[in-house]
C-alpha cells in the first residue's frame, strides 16, 4: 500500500491487469467456497454457523482456548469473582499417547499445540453453588466436535436440562444480566 492508497486516489482505472487477474482469482475461489458451503448446508438442512453458534464444534484447541480465554474475560469474569468458577481443560492425543491438565491460567500455553485425534474434556465447575458441567470433545482431523455434555450437582449427574434450569435460578439471585434478559443461561457455560 502506497501514500496515495491511504490518500483515497485508487480508482478503478488505477488496478492494472496482473492485479485485477490476482483479484479475479480471488473471487472465483470465493464463489466456489461458496458454493461448496450451501450444498454442505443444504446437505446437513442448516446452516453451519447455527453449529458454531451453538459450540458444538471447535476449528481446532487453540479455537476452543481462545473461546474460553475470551468468555473468562468477559461474563466467566463474574462467575470466577461470586461464584468461585474454575475451568479445566484435559486432552488426551492419540497419536502421541500424551495427557495433559490445564487450568483456566494455563490455557495460553496450549495455543499452539496441534492435536490430530483425540478427546477433550473441558470441566467448568462453580465452586460456591457446588454444580458442574462438563463437555467432551471427540478431536478429529484437528476439530473438536462436542459429543456430550453432562450436568453434576456435587457428584450426582442430572439430565441436563434439569442441571441447566437449576443454575439458572442460582443465578438469578446472583446476576441482574439473566433476571434482565441480557443473557441466557447458555452464555454462563
Amino acid at each position: 500500500m502506497t501514500k496515495d492508497d491511504l490518500n483515497g486516489s485508487i480508482t478503478p482505472e488505477s488496478i492494472g491487469t496482473k492485479d485485477r487477474k490476482l483479484i479475479d482469482q480471488i473471487l472465483e475461489l470465493r464463489q466456489s467456497y461458496q458454493a461448496i458451503e450451501q450444498q454442505i448446508e443444504h446437505d446437513l438442512r442448516t446452516p453451519l454457523d447455527h453449529y458454531q453458534q451453538k459450540r458444538l464444534f471447535y476449528l481446532d484447541v487453540s479455537d476452543l482456548t481462545h473461546f474460553r480465554l475470551n468468555f473468562f474475560d468477559t461474563v466467566g469474569y463474574f462467575l470466577r469473582e461470586s461464584l468461585a468458577t474454575t475451568y479445566h481443560l484435559e486432552i488426551w492425543d492419540r497419536q502421541t499417547h500424551q495427557k495433559r491438565r490445564y487450568s483456566l491460567d494455563d490455557l495460553q500455553q496450549i495455543t499452539r499445540w496441534q492435536v490430530e485425534q483425540g478427546t477433550a474434556v473441558e470441566t467448568i465447575a462453580y465452586g460456591r453453588l457446588g454444580y458442574r458441567v462438563r463437555r467432551t470433545f471427540d478431536i478429529y482431523n484437528r476439530r473438536l466436535y462436542v459429543t456430550k455434555t453432562e450436568f453434576f450437582d456435587k457428584d450426582e449427574q442430572l439430565p441436563l436440562i434439569d442441571g441447566l434450569m437449576l443454575l439458572q435460578q442460582e443465578l438469578n439471585d446472583h446476576t441482574l444480566w439473566i433476571r434482565g434478559n441480557i443473557l441466557r443461561i447458555k452464555d454462563f457455560t
